[in-house]
């Protein structure tokens, strides 16, 4: 029940039948000014004729002048009673209003959760503006610019979806001046919308427009949150100045509330935040004194002098963990329990190639020297991760210094096999009579044979050396060998006691090669007295030259041909040599059956039945083709001059540019 029902319903209850009529206030309401003194009741009284008139103002209250007419009365005799009622039915209005403040207090305020104030919001709102039919909360959103409905009540569920930007409609225009607006017809409220956007003109619409409404901005001491908006629908309706400043004190209650909502939450979270950090502290703490005690263990597991793979397995059992390890010499350990992928064409398995991290079930430990990885731990994820990754972490620093302390060793016996090759060059009589020294014998022939040292670590080439050594050996087939590296690569000597022990073992190195993507030379086989140092140029000339070729593989230094003679040309200068002799040709719409045509009548030795046959082609058709391409570079392939240029230019594309012979990128037409 309203004011306005409550004074009208006991009025009538007068004897003296009075008749009662409401009208609003003239004008449009002001907004009530917080520092101003709370207006009065204004209460006055006439005759028409034989009737009193009595009026009451309480426009502060609820936006309308009350009039009482009492036929045959006299005013003075009902005029008290009227200023009793009037004066009562306001305290009762007042009282209600406190308590429902109270209840806003207990019910909203005391609330920590923002989704638990946004629900009771408008309840505790419209039992405070008891006369309101509607009520809805909008409050910011910043990620999309609009003031969103969080909570109403008084409409469908669509009007959720009625959402407007900053200065747009009453609600936008209280939330960016900051100032309350209150308006009592249905006119001024639909001037009010007149900024609308096209979607929500057509949503309010649909909606129709309230009799009354009041609208305040929820705001903290420094930022506007959203508004708070209360409306009638029943005709007659009207707001006072006085349900303003009940609404706004509402609107800062629910600013207050959402103040300790985000500070609650924002203590929650710097909470959980301190216990995520000190739960990781504490892990961290117990994986440091779990690494420490470990680390005495591990360290006089080590101590023992034995293979690398024997302080492994005790590693596994000892600590209970299981893992998969490998190194760049090609050593490899699996614990017992360890299972491992199936293997693939494309995933080697136990390969230190990174063929293992392909399994993402997988953790990786490196074992690093410097700021080079030189081993790996594989082992799984899971509960136990980091357990296993707290000792191999440990475990993996003790397998690098072992891999430095071969790795030393290894130097200082490289430089006593590379002296003893140098005192080879100059007396090979120094192990005649049959004498080995490093496992190595002169016997009647022997080959050289240079690894290029690829530059993969500036400070640790020596432990990538020592890797390519040990896999060339690997490959090869004889065992009778002296080998040693450089900074400029490795160098295998291998005496046989026939040419053809040499020729056999060229083929597996070279496939080693190829498929680690060394360049690699072969010297010349030489057969006693040998002559070391001229084979050693040999076999570096040889490796330079296939280097050029950008190619991996092994070449013989007899296949080098007229190779050497450019072997202090670029590649690139190479094959700009080569296509400025062909260029004529290869600028011709049919230029490339041209070129195969000229090429393959070449390496036919001029053979015009050979060339015809291998292309498919008529011997008409040949000699057309081959007069064509000599009319076009202006040269006589009878010539021998021209003859040898166009033989050189061919095998310079097929040597130095890419792995087809020239004119083959393309299918000719035959």
């Amino acid at each position: 029940m309203t004011i306005m029902d409550e004074i009208e319903s006991s009025l009538l209850l007068l004897s003296s039948r009075p008749l009662v009529s409401w009208r609003r206030a003239s004008g449009r309401p002001t907004i009530p000014d917080t520092d101003a003194s709370e207006p009065t009741i204004t209460f006055s009284h006439d005759r028409d004729e034989d009737d009193a008139i009595l009026t009451a103002d309480i426009s502060y209250f609820a936006g309308a002048v009350c009039e009482v007419r009492i036929p045959g009365a006299h005013y003075e005799t009902v005029f008290a009673r009227l200023q009793k009622i009037v004066l009562s039915a306001v305290i009762r209005f007042q009282n209600r209003a406190v308590r429902a403040m109270n209840a806003i207090n207990r019910n909203v305020l005391d609330s920590l959760d923002p989704n638990e104030i946004n629900v009771n919001a408008i309840e505790q709102t419209l039992s405070v503006i008891a006369e309101s039919d509607a009520g809805v909360l909008r409050l910011y959103d910043e990620a999309s610019g609009l003031l969103i409905p969080v909570s109403q009540v008084g409409f469908d569920d669509d009007y959720y979806n009625y959402r407007v930007t900053p200065q747009e409609s009453i609600a936008g225009s209280v939330f960016s001046t900051g100032t309350p607006v209150l308006l009592n017809s249905p006119e001024d409220i639909r001037d009010a919308h007149a900024n609308l956007r096209a979607p929500n003109v057509r949503f309010l619409s649909e909606q129709g427009i309230s009799h009354s409404l009041i609208c305040v901005p929820i705001k903290t001491d420094t930022t506007t949150l959203g508004t708070l908006t209360v409306m009638s629908f029943r005709p007659g309706s009207a707001y006072g100045e006085f349900s303003v400043s009940l609404l706004a004190a509402v609107a800062t209650q629910l600013a207050i509330a959402y103040k300790k909502s985000q500070a609650y939450e924002l203590a929650v979270r710097s909470n959980e935040s301190i216990n995520r950090m000190r739960l990781e502290i504490e892990r961290r703490n117990a994986e440091l004194a779990r690494s420490l005690s470990a680390h005495d263990d591990i360290l006089s597991i080590f101590t023992r002098h034995r293979p690398l793979g024997e302080h492994l397995e005790e590693i596994a059992t000892h600590y209970g963990i299981d893992f998969h390890y490998a190194d760049i010499f090609g050593t490899t350990f699996v614990s017992r329990e360890w299972k491992e992928p199936k293997a693939t064409e494309d995933m080697p398995v136990g390969l230190f190639d990174g063929s293992l991290s392909q399994r993402e079930d997988l953790s990786v430990q490196p074992v690093r020297v410097a700021d080079d990885v030189v081993g790996s731990f594989h082992f799984e994820r899971g509960d136990n991760a980091s357990y296993s990754a707290a000792i191999l972490g440990v475990v993996s620093a003790f397998v690098a210094l072992e891999i430095v302390r071969s790795a030393s060793q290894d130097d200082i016996l490289n430089s006593k096999r590379r002296k003893h090759f140098e005192a080879l060059g100059r007396d090979d009589l120094v192990t005649s009579g049959g004498a080995v020294r490093f496992g190595f014998q002169i016997k009647k022939y022997c080959q050289i044979i240079f690894v290029r040292h690829e530059q993969e670590s500036a400070q640790n080439q020596s432990l990538f050396l020592q890797r390519t050594l040990q896999q060339a050996l690997r490959a090869a087939t004889i065992q009778n060998q002296l080998s040693f590296y450089t900074d400029e690569g490795v160098f295998l000597l291998f005496c046989a006691a026939t040419e053809e022990a040499l020729r056999k073992n060229l083929e597996p190195i070279g496939d080693k090669a190829t498929a680690e993507g060394w360049r690699c030379g072969a010297s010349l086989m030489q057969s006693a007295p040998h002559r070391y140092p001229e084979a050693a140029n040999q076999a570096v000339e040889a490796a330079h030259l296939m280097s050029m070729r950008h190619r991996a593989g092994i070449l013989v230094h007899s296949e080098t041909g007229i190779d050497r003679l450019l072997r202090k040309q670029s590649a690139a200068d190479i094959l700009e040599f080569a296509d400025q002799i062909l260029a004529p040709i290869e600028k011709e719409a049919n230029g490339d059956a041209l070129l195969r045509t000229l090429e393959i009548y070449i390496e036919s030795g001029k053979s015009a039945s050979k060339a015809a046959a291998s292309l498919g082609i008529h011997t008409n058709t040949l000699y057309q083709r081959l007069q064509r391409a000599q009319h076009l570079m202006g040269k006589d392939i009878d010539n021998k001059d021209d003859y040898l240029l166009l033989s050189l230019a061919f095998h310079l594309k097929s040597t130095y540019g890419s792995q087809q012979p020239a004119g083959r990128s393309k299918a000719a037409s035959a």
